[in-house]
């Protein structure tokens, strides 16, 4: 009797281990599905920040796409592709201690660029001479004229000729400008009250003609002027309206013609009548300032100069996504810098 009920007891604590055996193991089943089920759900969801090897390659090709966006990048400004213009002569305007022109022109030279975007004033000529030459062209913006800026470009204040001259000493005839002539387009009283703009615009223009022949440099000049027919950027007075519109044509002869587009403005639909257009970085979707959803139509991208690109944010912007003509920066010398890290494209 005492080993019967060993036996029972036996088979009893026996059955009672294999039950207790499956029912861990089951849970260790449910558990290693759970934590399976947990990771793939994770991995999911932190694909794009947190790249992993798997099947698919998903992660792989993002970040593939990433290296070969930037690599696309570096060639395209290095080969010129993309224009990259300097900004009023910077070759990196948080530089404290400005460099001379010349000295600017030089570093500019250095690392490839050869496309200025200049703004023009036209000053009056000390010297007694006569009519057709009583002024003079000068490159600066207007406070930078007014002695009114805080920051001062290389160039500022440079007469035109000297600056072509000092062009022509560092890159010799290969050499690009964008000029903008700064003059009462609106013949409003603060245009009327500051020196820089108070001239008209036909006389700046007729100015501008005369220094693109006389200095040749027809072919390596765009003059950026608005759309004379707006009437909310140019008045319509008949007689300095039709000089405009002849003075700009001759110009265009020898010079390309732009457009500038602010992000007050209406978008363009079309070029129009320009070779390209001028537009802000600031009309990309993602800009923190673009908050009215304004944008430049995709089929204007590769017609397009983007102004002010400083950052690698906005570099990323402008080129990748929108491959446009050209970029204008106030620092050439950061995004050259940005470009040639060994960690932008390996």
């Amino acid at each position: 009797m005492v080993n019967v009920r060993r036996n029972i007891s036996y088979r009893y604590q026996n059955h009672n281990l294999s039950i207790k055996t499956k029912i861990v193991t089951q849970c260790c089943l449910v558990g290693i599905v759970i934590l399976g089920i947990s990771r793939l759900y994770v991995g999911n969801n932190n694909e794009d920040h947190y790249p992993t090897v798997n099947n698919n390659n998903i992660n792989n090709d993002d970040n593939d796409n990433d290296l070969a966006s930037k690599c696309w990048i570096k060639q395209a400004i290095h080969s010129g592709d993309i224009k990259l213009f300097s900004h009023r002569s910077y070759f990196d305007n948080t530089e404290i201690k400005q460099p001379t022109c010349h000295e600017s022109l030089s570093s500019l030279a250095s690392i490839g660029v050869n496309h200025l975007d200049l703004d023009l004033v036209l000053a009056e000529h000390k010297a007694n001479e006569s009519d057709l030459h009583r002024h003079k062209i000068v490159v600066a913006h207007p406070m930078e004229f007014t002695q009114q800026s805080v920051y001062y470009s290389p160039c500022a204040n440079v007469d035109f000729d000297d600056m072509i001259h000092a062009l022509r000493d560092v890159y010799e005839d290969d050499f690009f400008i964008s000029i903008e002539p700064k003059a009462a387009w609106r013949s409003t009283q603060d245009e009327m009250n500051d020196v820089a703009l108070v001239n008209s615009p036909s006389s700046i223009l007729e100015m501008i003609l005369i220094k693109i022949e006389t200095l040749s440099l027809e072919g390596k000049c765009a003059i950026i002027v608005p759309d004379l027919e707006d009437t909310k950027f140019v008045v319509q007075y008949v007689n300095e309206l039709q000089k405009e519109h002849s003075v700009v044509n001759e110009i265009t002869k020898h010079c390309q013609l732009f457009t500038g587009v602010r992000l007050s403005d209406d978008p363009p639909t079309s070029l129009g009548k320009n070779d390209l257009i001028m537009p802000t970085i600031e009309f990309h979707p993602s800009h923190p300032h673009n908050t009215n959803g304004k944008i430049i139509p995709d089929s204007l991208w590769g017609k397009s100069i983007f102004w002010i690109v400083d950052t690698e944010e906005d570099l990323l912007r402008a080129t990748w996504e929108m491959k446009p003509f050209g970029i204008v920066s106030n620092t050439p010398k950061h995004l050259v810098d940005i470009i040639d890290e060994p960690s932008w494209c390996r």
